[in-house]
């Protein structure tokens, strides 16, 4: 644990506490990032709650000339930044509370009572606040739980479970970091419970979570635990096998397989040939859903021993992901699938330097056989890939010079 008096309060977050202070009211920073900084990690995203309507302090914002954009006005958030282009941004909600939940959605209501709006929340650890003065104000007692390592829904599992269905995912991805003092016996039954009420989330919601979960340290618990509360199949739409995650590290912040690493661990939990209703159920971006494809099908162990790494010789390597590159495909994830799908664990360096490579360029085109005396057609375009080859096959050492004589 750390000084609790020394959060780092960045000048956005200053100017909030400033001006929400001068309309008579009261900013708090609150959630994950109050959590991570307590327990000694790197905080992330600021996320701070107002004692006041949204409406009202949107319109201070406005008026300090900060840009201010409505993501969720119906839930009582706003997200606000400077106006300068790329600037980091906070989101902002009002202290509330919840009239009506279905399990997706909130009916919500302004409620100056902080207590109220902690115990609103999902986790105890999540309803910790610092002030504007720094100091913590922790209504619902999180700061032991964090202490002790418990992770525990706030008030009654089942209830906050039925509220957003969503907070089942978040427990199993938050529990390897934050439970390590065991399960809470409480939540596990309420996941178990309500498992199926995952199936009404949006696959969007579902697939912000995943891509969090899968590239988090303790992803393979995380899944373990949704596999044997049923919510896999509830959210996903298939019963996923945690085993293979074993021998991925966390990809989180691993350069250039960071964005799309949590797809590369998505394919080794999911059974096979579903990568096109996984990409339908979690609607995916057409660049994921193709990425998805293309790792589970090419992600063999078969194609290993052209992927891995070589100390003698890189071309060795190289030449085995020439095409990967040309088409777009990642290869280090590819390398990462057809890995930890032959049990072997991942060099992540070596993934990483698969992933960046930047290839030279085939230094022959169509142009250049169509000014050598080759027809137009299909002739044309076997030729060419076969040219292709025997480049790479040279470990791309063949000039354009060369290649052509031997036309």
């Amino acid at each position: 644990m750390v000084d609790r008096a020394s959060f780092p309060i960045p000048p956005l977050a200053a100017q909030i506490f400033a001006l929400v202070a001068s309309a008579g009211s009261e900013a708090r920073i609150v959630g994950g990032s109050v959590r991570d900084f307590l327990a000694g990690r790197r905080p992330g995203d600021i996320d701070m709650a107002v004692a006041m309507p949204i409406e009202q302090a949107a319109e201070i914002f406005r008026k300090a000339d900060l840009k201010v954009i409505e993501t969720g006005l119906r839930y009582g958030t706003v997200t606000v930044r400077v106006a300068s282009k790329n600037a980091a941004a906070i989101e902002v909600t009002q202290t509330r509370v919840d009239v009506d939940t279905d399990g997706r959605h909130a009916t919500i209501k302004f409620s100056a009572d902080w207590y109220q709006d902690a115990s609103r929340r999902d986790f105890t650890i999540n309803a910790i606040y610092v002030c504007a003065d720094g100091s913590i104000a922790d209504p619902l007692n999180g700061e032991a739980d964090l202490r002790a390592g418990r992770l525990r829904f706030v008030g009654d599992a089942g209830q906050r479970v039925r509220e957003d269905a969503l907070r089942m995912l978040r427990y199993c991805r938050l529990m390897s970091a934050f439970a390590t003092a065991g399960p809470d016996a409480e939540a596990n039954a309420a996941l178990c419970a309500h498992a199926g009420l995952a199936a009404s989330l949006s696959g969007e919601r579902v697939a912000a979570e995943m891509a969090r979960m899968l590239v988090a340290p303790g992803a393979g618990d995380a899944i373990a635990l949704m596999h044997e509360c049923g919510i896999d199949i509830a959210a996903l739409g298939v019963s996923c096998q945690p085993l293979p995650l074993v021998h991925v590290p966390p990809l989180a912040h691993s350069g250039p397989l960071a964005a799309q690493g949590w797809l590369a661990c998505l394919a080794l939990i999911m059974p096979a040939n579903s990568a096109r209703f996984l990409a339908n159920r979690l609607r995916l971006s057409r660049r994921d859903a193709k990425c998805l494809a293309m790792i589970d099908r090419l992600g063999t162990p078969e194609l290993l021993y052209r992927l891995s790494p070589q100390t003698d010789d890189p071309t060795i390597w190289q030449r085995g992901i020439w095409t990967l590159h040309r088409n777009g495909v990642n290869a280090g994830l590819v390398y990462a699938v057809a890995t930890a799908r032959a049990g072997v664990d991942v060099d992540l360096a070596h993934a990483e330097a698969l992933a960046s490579w930047d290839p030279p360029k085939f230094p022959i085109s169509g142009a250049d056989l169509l000014l050598n005396g080759v027809h137009n057609g299909p002739a044309l375009g076997q030729m060419l890939k076969a040219l292709e080859q025997k480049w790479v096959d040279s470990s791309f050492t063949l000039t354009k010079k060369e290649l052509l004589a031997g036309l």
